[in-house]
């Protein structure tokens, strides 16, 4: 099975350069891996934040 390694950016699956493992009670023991993402990919993501901020600070609770 392959894992396809990606970032939720605006609504789309965005692939990224790398990827980290993470297991933070042993570092030598990988117990997941998490897309890593650099400055670009954040500057997407603030852009797409600060644009869905109106509406979705109108909209009412759940």
């Amino acid at each position: 099975m392959t894992l396809h390694r990606k970032n939720l950016i605006d609504g789309e699956w965005l692939g990224v350069a790398g990827s980290r493992n993470i297991n933070p009670s042993n570092t030598n023991d990988v117990v997941g891996e998490y897309a890593s993402a650099g400055p670009e990919e954040a500057k997407q993501a603030i852009a797409a934040a600060k644009a869905a901020f109106p509406a979705w600070s109108r909209s009412g609770p759940l």
